[in-house]
């Protein structure tokens, strides 16, 4: 995929996030059932960053464990919404610059730092490979040796989806799409009830595994969970 579409892509999905805060948080209010057990890979005390965290609704799952939590997202909207709700001493929320991972070497977030890192439903909004490889790999060097990653994607090659998919396949045949192959459309309504179209990449596992692995970790487990999310864990 070319560079510009990439970047065009990415400000597309903060502006469509930003479109669809409200609804999100009010919709979204709890944990995706599950999913619960990725909890157990974050221990008391811990530093923990949510890679994409949305409206901050990770800190549902994790309970009554004391960490020292940061959230990150490129949804001004969504930031806004997990602050009023969760920011507190050892609860910290930024927002991270469009189309760009570097930010994540910032002081909040030094090399080596974070026990447990979750990626929950963010990598599959990521436009080209070389950028989810960049991401990958900067997640890779802000966890601490024999710390862990939790990612999930969402499984688009269901009945639900797949259509989606198959229209790209056909516009590249045609020449017609400056997506990438697996990539895909998939329509959402905003607050006000209007749809609009967000990218989504549609991985396999295999795929999923290797862009995790290529990055330095050692991967524990990749598997469909429930039919709709491929769930990832790596160890460095």
């Amino acid at each position: 995929m070319k560079k510009e579409i990439a970047e065009k892509i990415l400000q597309e999905t903060e502006v469509g996030y930003d479109l669809i805060s409200q609804k999100f948080s009010q919709t979204r209010k709890h944990f995706w059932r599950g999913l619960e057990f990725i909890s157990d890979y974050c221990r008391e005390n811990d530093n923990v960053l949510d890679f994409g965290c949305g409206n901050g609704r990770l800190l549902e799952l994790l309970g009554e464990k004391k960490v020292q939590y940061c959230g990150v997202d490129v949804s001004q909207g969504l930031i806004d919404f997990a602050k009023q709700k969760y920011e507190s001493e050892n609860v910290k929320f930024f927002k991270l610059k469009t189309g760009t991972v570097s930010e994540l070497s910032s002081e909040e977030l030094e090399d080596n730092f974070f026990n447990a890192i979750f990626s929950i439903a963010v990598f599959h909004h990521f436009p080209s490979q070389q950028y989810r490889q960049e991401a990958a790999r900067e997640l890779y060097n802000k966890t601490k040796e024999d710390g862990h990653i939790v990612v999930t994607v969402w499984y688009l090659f269901q009945r639900r989806y797949f259509k989606n998919i198959l229209k790209n396949w056909l516009e590249k045949l045609q020449g017609k799409s400056q997506l990438d192959w697996n990539d895909c459309q998939i329509s959402f309504t905003d607050n006000q009830g209007k749809k609009f179209q967000r990218f989504h990449h549609a991985f396999t596992k295999r795929e999923l595994q290797k862009l995790f692995e290529e990055a330095g970790f050692e991967i524990e487990k990749c598997e469909i969970v429930g039919g709709r999310n491929i769930l990832l864990v790596g160890r460095k």
